[in-house]
């Protein structure tokens, strides 16, 4: 089977100096700026749908093993800014993947191929704290919604034994995308959060792409912190080339883990 994983990513809770710096960036209004930088990595327990390449489509099935053992590279990051209730965002996530693969319908269906595939984005959005306030037992929490525009690269092929199929190709596009985040102080230390984003919406033929996150993050010192949590991303990207339709549906689901630095 093709196993088509995009995904990770890490979801970022942040802050920077003063008394304050156990809290996240989203509990904290200041009139200084405030920095987070992080760095992480989303492994997939399971991966499932299917994605296409001119006109052949292959069917996703796979496991936290089989995602371990198909990915060449991935990094991700992000990094949050902010002042006062507003903040600014930029995140990138880059991941590669390669197999063998059997096409199940199609022009070469049934036929063994290499399949090789690749997906980045760069996102760039602006941060709002709609909401920020106390719980019943004291500790802060706080609701921000954010939106705008990701850059997106997909690239994907299949090569067949003896050249008898060589196919593939480059799509990139701009979409918009929204999100909002609520997150919550735990305890000393330790913060909760749940964030959501949806992006394409029908943008260069990519009808929905969405995630939801559980994170907690534990900071360990007054820069560092360790993020970690449950991710679910889908997709539902398609669009006709020269060559036949050319896209990715499916969805993957699992761990994640992250490296969050404050300066």
């Amino acid at each position: 089977m093709v196993r088509f994983l995009p995904a990770l990513l890490t979801l970022l809770l942040t802050t920077f100096g003063g008394p304050t710096w156990a809290n996240p960036i989203t509990l904290t209004d200041s009139d200084d700026w405030r920095y987070r930088a992080t760095i992480g990595m989303f492994a997939a327990a399971r991966t499932n749908g299917d994605v296409t390449v001119a006109g052949n489509t292959a069917a996703l099935d796979m496991n936290l093993r089989d995602a371990l053992e198909h990915l060449d590279f991935t990094a991700t990051g992000r990094f949050e800014a902010w002042h006062g209730r507003l903040g600014l965002i930029a995140e990138g996530h880059y991941i590669g993947l390669s197999e063998s693969a059997t096409v199940s319908s199609g022009p070469a269906a049934g036929r063994a191929v290499e399949v090789e595939s690749t997906q980045s984005w760069l996102g760039l959005l602006v941060g709002y704290r709609a909401i920020s306030g106390e719980m019943s037992n004291g500790r802060p929490y706080a609701f921000d919604v954010q939106g705008g525009a990701r850059y997106n690269r997909l690239t994907q092929s299949a090569v067949g034994s003896g050249g008898l199929l060589d196919v593939g190709g480059t799509e990139r596009w701009w979409e918009p995308v929204v999100g909002a985040r609520y997150a919550w102080e735990i305890a000393d230390s330790w913060t909760g959060a749940v964030a959501v984003d949806a992006s394409g919406f029908g943008a260069k033929g990519n009808e929905l792409a969405w995630s939801a996150n559980l994170a907690i993050s534990k900071q360990f010192n007054e820069r560092s912190s360790v993020v970690f949590g449950w991710r679910h991303y889908d997709i539902n990207f398609e669009t006709t080339r020269s060559d036949g339709t050319f896209g990715a549906n499916f969805y993957s689901t699992g761990p994640f883990i992250a490296y969050a630095y404050s300066f």
